[in-house]
């Protein structure tokens, strides 16, 4: 994706202590996407405006809100990309997810109905998105809002990161065609492999305590910089944290530096990607945008069939 722009480099902060910048944004970019961010605003504004009308309790407006992205993002996603809400399940057996997957729909069918919970398969995953009404991201959350905080959505979305799948290689033109003995070297900012989970926080609202807004995208990077440091702590690579994170008025994405100057945008996080904050763009519509860039750089690999048939012919003997 080439580099948006002026508006992507307007107001970056050179001084961070982190891995992170912030700048400023706009839409104006989107106009070849015939309106995609318009109509996404304007579809999840009446969903919500429904909401609000039925829903007096903040605490069951979490629930809704999934419902109500998944409803937007059927209606405007391709009918291959199937939308649910439930939970990742890998070969092993082992689950992750309880929020929003997004996941091959010529692979795997759910019930039409966005409200039951699925088990996807591993294997079919484009993506997983944490969706919360109200994001709480500074570092000390009262007790009764830990499930909707930043830290608490990093840690579910490296929990499905850590899900076991059979790896793509760079070379893989489809699940079952490669290209052998072709050297394909890795794009900078880009996967090592062709299916990496991609995982997404969204949040309607952004609560960061008593913090202006003017104040608030420079505590995100910060806070972001400390979840990331303790898991790099503790073994772990900083690839499991979010791709991005749309959240109140900021989107967190990942970039790297460009051919010439500035920087270019990447889908995914990567050992050679930085965090750079767009402030004052269509936060949730954008990172809508930024998933569907992520699910056309995706090749999902093939679904353990034959372990199935093993096991059963195995157990035979």
């Amino acid at each position: 994706m080439p580099d948006t722009g002026q508006s992507f480099r307007r107001g970056t902060v050179s001084d961070l202590r982190d891995r992170g910048a912030v700048a400023g944004g706009s839409t104006a970019g989107w106009s070849r996407y015939n309106g995609f961010v318009e109509e996404f605003d304007r579809l999840l504004g009446c969903r919500l405006a429904n909401i609000r009308a039925k829903v007096k309790n903040n605490f069951e407006l979490g629930d809704e809100f999934e419902i109500a992205l998944c409803r937007v993002l059927r209606e405007l996603f391709p009918d291959r990309i199937g939308i649910c809400r439930g939970y990742i399940v890998d070969r092993n057996g082992d689950s992750a997810g309880d929020d929003i997957i997004v996941f091959d729909a010529a692979r795997f069918r759910t019930p039409l109905a966005p409200e039951s919970k699925e088990e996807v398969p591993a294997e079919v995953v484009f993506a997983y998105i944490e969706a919360k009404y109200t994001l709480y991201a500074h570092a000390k959350v009262r007790a009764s809002n830990l499930g909707q905080s930043l830290a608490t959505a990093c840690r579910q979305i490296a929990n499905v990161k850590r899900l076991v799948r059979a790896e793509v290689p760079l070379d893989a033109v489809t699940s079952r065609f490669g290209q052998p003995g072709v050297a394909v070297e890795r794009q900078p900012g880009f996967p090592v492999i062709r299916n990496p989970f991609y995982g997404a926080v969204w949040a309607l609202n952004l609560q960061m305590g008593k913090l202006q807004k003017s104040g608030r995208a420079h505590a995100m990077s910060l806070r972001l910089q400390e979840i990331e440091d303790e898991l790099v702590w503790s073994g772990h690579p900083r690839e499991l944290l979010p791709d991005a994170i749309a959240a109140g008025e900021l989107l967190v994405v990942q970039a790297v530096a460009a051919p010439g100057g500035g920087r270019q945008v990447r889908p995914f996080i990567a050992p050679d990607t930085e965090r750079a904050i767009l402030c004052g763009v269509s936060r949730l519509a954008t990172a809508a945008v930024h998933l569907r860039w992520a699910i056309d750089r995706i090749v999902l690999g093939e679904e353990p069939w034959m372990d199935g048939f093993d096991a059963q012919l195995a157990a035979a003997d």
